[in-house]
């Protein structure tokens, strides 16, 4: 860390600041110590302690951890390029602080609506250090050190954390800095400071502090108050004293709760009676800002207890109330984010104190609560205009014992959450909240309740797009059988078997996955109708199952038919209609019809990163797909390029062992061959295939495809019976999963014939390839460039095993097949002309 000016010194510095660090506090007391130890343990003098370890300020909540964050922040902020708060109750709000962040530094592929994906870009930019060098991330209250570790950046720059967790040794290997109450020095300094009737009476001082127990918070209250009511300490003194027996429950974390409880209650009877409602009705939400729009819900005052009504049905109240919340340091008021925000502490204090004193009172407050989350349900989770208004119930759900509510406009908020989570690329955020919730009501409203299921469904959507197939079909397939009571034309039911056929495509049960949708396509024409959206996803996913089991005609008719739909009802640039000409493309790729195929991906392409669409499934499927027919066109050094942007992109965002990642890396294993960087695909294919075992089993279609493409590089390498060895492993598999007359079957049985040539089993090869050559024939026609390669290499075994004329004949047959097809000029063309042996993939099920 670069040493600068701190406070009054030379140097200056242009500074990043975040908009949420807290304002200067002029009474700021005390607290020596802890900034001394702070800035020792962030500034060590070594040149070789380039990644400096976080410092945690830890310690029972309202003792000024925060404040002490902050006037570090202000004190040091000329030694920093960017100085960034991130408020960190809960891993939503720790990734939206980072995507706050990401908006401001701009990294390469930010894009704030692919939250998981952009919070990894921010942290990896500070770790490089660009563009800011020298930064100062604090992340304040965190309550859970084993999630604020993954959210840590590492480098030269400097971290932060306030917490009432403990555990900062175990979780980063750090000791912290814990943080007590005022000394009753600093107590008695910072009353004398802030009162000035307190001045020079440091014995009346001292016996206030004392009463307050010396808790940071508590003072700020007492001062607060005495300073807008004139009050003396005295008085103060007495009004605790009659207030002493609204005790608090045990079970407040906090160590002085008589002395706090009675400052807010002296504080409470300053206050009119809308303003005391309003206090009290905000107990029973998060400690999170709390949107103006989100309490002020006229439509809704009706149906709130008259008080409450009276205070939310109009935003004059309402904005009154909370203003004098603010003069007696009862909330927070944003102006910015139009929002109020109570202390976590007042707040916990509160609604204990409602709930143990009036507990029907304390009821009537958290149902209202839940009302108004209910009420800013826009109730499409499907559009993005739909995000801002979500966004402003999301963190209140859990906290405010929303997931409880019996109430069926609540429920439906929150499966409306996980839904449009689940869409929105926050796959684990999704599952955070939608387990919690499913296991709730599971328990309160029973395992057969029509909304308990339909949670269940959004619960395996985001279970299989976080990767965990199996789990996902066993949740799904459990919802299914309980959903039969309803009838299988009920709507909740058809929407979990169609999740159900999704599950049977991605675990490898491609004709059992067929068959569900073939039954599932006229249910839903009847109880929607042919071009209803529902519908037209059924008739993708039957054409995805199609594709996967060779029969890329059939599928090419029914994803024709769902895009001219799709065009009709979205448009052209909607992401529906971008799928189904992306499954075009795919299905005149894998008939055969390369240079269309091309044409089609790379329109679908360009349009997506024009519109900057997020790395969603869309985006990935259809960069590595341009990177495909780029490879089959024989652009092979283009096509490597762009398959390894994908495959980092894709890292980057999920992680090596996400399967989508494998998808990806499956395929950049023949990109990486075909540009005689085998070393680099062996090592990659070696990594995949052990991730393909780990992530879906030995046998799975795709393991095995994995396999197949290793097995080409193995033999280009010099090593044949490695590569027979995997190709026979992959060939018995695929036999087992489709028999012969599958695609990927017979390229594995043409890759094979040339491990068997290079061993020198010339007539077994020529057996073989036979075999393959004339398989191709049946399935693919005489004309597909795989039937020719099959051709050609088995040419060139005929020749081996001593039937000149038969080879003649074929070689002849299968050049004047290039020059109609893919030209003279193609690779494989070249090759077979110059009787080389063609190399064969095996693309991997990407459904």
């Amino acid at each position: 860390m670069t040493q600068g000016a701190s406070e009054g010194g030379a140097r200056t510095r242009v500074t990043a600041w975040g908009k949420e660090i807290p304002f200067r506090n002029p009474n700021f007391t005390g607290r020596v110590s802890e900034i001394e130890e702070l800035r020792r343990g962030l500034a060590r003098e070594s040149a070789a302690v380039i990644d400096q370890p976080p410092q945690a300020l830890f310690g029972l909540g309202g003792v000024g951890k925060t404040e002490i964050a902050a006037e570090y922040a202000h004190r040091h902020r000329g030694d920093y390029d960017l100085v960034w708060w991130i408020r960190s109750e809960q891993e939503t709000a720790v990734v939206n602080g980072l995507v706050a962040l990401g908006r401001r530094m701009q990294p390469p592929g930010f894009r704030a609506e692919e939250r998981d994906y952009s919070a990894q870009l921010v942290i990896e930019a500070l770790e490089k250090g660009e563009p800011y060098g020298d930064w100062l991330i604090i992340f304040d209250n965190a309550n859970n050190a084993g999630m604020i570790s993954e959210y840590i950046p590492r480098g030269r720059g400097h971290v932060i954390i306030t917490s009432r967790d403990s555990h900062w040794r175990k979780a980063l290997g750090v000791s912290g800095i814990e943080v007590g109450e005022f000394t009753p020095d600093e107590t008695v300094e910072f009353l004398s400071k802030r009162v000035p009737a307190l001045t020079g009476r440091r014995a009346e001082a001292a016996t206030l502090a004392a009463e307050l127990g010396h808790l940071p918070l508590a003072a700020e209250h007492a001062a607060a108050y005495m300073n807008e009511t004139g009050t003396s300490a005295a008085e103060y003194l007495t009004k605790l004293r009659d207030n002493a027996h609204e005790l608090l429950a045990r079970e407040v974390d906090i160590p002085y709760p008589l002395a706090v409880a009675a400052t807010w209650g002296v504080s409470r009877d300053a206050i009119s009676p809308e303003a005391d409602t309003l206090f009290q009705v905000m107990a029973f939400f998060a400690p999170e800002p709390i949107a103006e729009e989100l309490l002020a819900q006229p439509a809704k005052a009706g149906d709130l207890p008259e008080d409450l009504g009276r205070v939310l049905g109009d935003v004059g109240e309402l904005r009154q109330a909370a203003r004098q919340l603010a003069r007696f340091s009862l909330a927070k008021i944003d102006g910015v984010l139009n929002a109020v925000q109570m202390h976590r502490v007042v707040q916990a204090v509160t609604r204990s104190r409602l709930m143990r004193e009036d507990p029907e009172q304390a009821e009537r407050f958290r149902h209202a609560v839940h009302l108004l989350l209910a009420g800013s349900d826009p109730g499409a989770p499907g559009l993005d205009e739909s995000d801002p208004l979500y966004e402003r119930s999301r963190s209140h759900i859990v906290p405010s014992g929303a997931i409880e509510s019996a109430d069926p406009t609540v429920r439906q908020l929150i499966i409306n959450q996980v839904r449009r989570l689940h869409r929105r690329g926050g796959f684990f955020e999704s599952l955070s909240l939608g387990e919690l919730a499913l296991e709730e009501w599971k328990l309160r409203f029973g395992e057969d309740d029509r909304l308990t299921l339909a949670l269940a469904i959004e619960v395996g959507k985001a279970t299989r797009l976080s990767g965990h197939w199996e789990r996902a079909y066993a949740l799904n397939l459990d919802t299914l059988e309980r959903l039969r009571a309803f009838g299988e034309d009920d709507q909740t039911y058809l929407a979990c078997a169609l999740s159900h056929g999704v599950d049977l495509c991605m675990m490898g049960r491609y004709q059992q996955a067929l068959d569900n949708d073939l039954d599932l396509l006229p249910r839903y024409e009847r109880v929607f109708r042919p071009e209803h959206e529902f519908t037209l996803q059924v008739r993708n996913n039957i054409a995805i199952s199609l594709r996967c089991l060779g029969r890329f005609e059939e599928a090419l008719e029914h994803d024709r038919i769902a895009l001219t739909m799709r065009e009709n009802m979205f448009g052209p640039q909607e992401d529906q209609t971008l799928t189904s000409r992306f499954a075009v493309a795919r299905d005149l790729r894998r008939m055969g019809r390369y240079e269309q195929g091309l044409d089609m991906i790379r329109d679908v392409d360009q349009l997506l990163v024009r519109m900057n669409a997020p790395w969603d499934a869309l985006r990935v499927f259809t960069a590595l797909d341009l990177a495909i027919a780029l490879r089959r066109v024989g652009y092979h050094q283009q096509a490597a390029a762009q398959a390894e942007e994908t495959l980092t992109t894709q890292i980057a965002s999920k992680g090596p062992d996400h399967r989508m990642t494998l998808l990806v890396s499956t395929n950049v294993i023949n990109d990486r061959r075909l540009i005689d960087d085998l070393a680099g695909a062996q090592a990659l294919g070696e990594q995949t295939v052990a991730g393909w075992v780990k992530a879906a089993g030995d046998d799975h279609p795709n393991t095995l495809s994995a396999r197949a493409n290793l097995a080409v590089v193995m033999r280009v390498r010099g090593n044949p019976r490695a590569a027979r060895e995997l190709n026979e492993q992959a060939l018995e598999g695929f036999r087992r999963h489709f028999g012969d007359d599958h695609t990927s079957t017979l390229v594995v049985m043409h890759n094979l014939a040339s491990d068997l040539a290079m061993m020198g089993a010339v007539r077994q090869a020529r057996e073989l390839g036979e075999a393959a050559y004339e398989g191709h024939r049946r399935v693919r026609g005489p004309f597909h460039p795989c039937t020719l390669a099959t051709g050609a290499n088995l040419s060139v075994d005929r020749l081996a095993d001593g039937d000149e004329e038969g080879a003649a004949r074929l070689r002849e047959e299968i050049l004047a097949a290039y020059a109609e097809t893919l030209s003279n000029e193609h690779p494989e063309a070249r090759l077979a002309a110059q009787q080389g042996r063609i190399n064969l993939d095996v693309e991997p099920m990407m459904s």
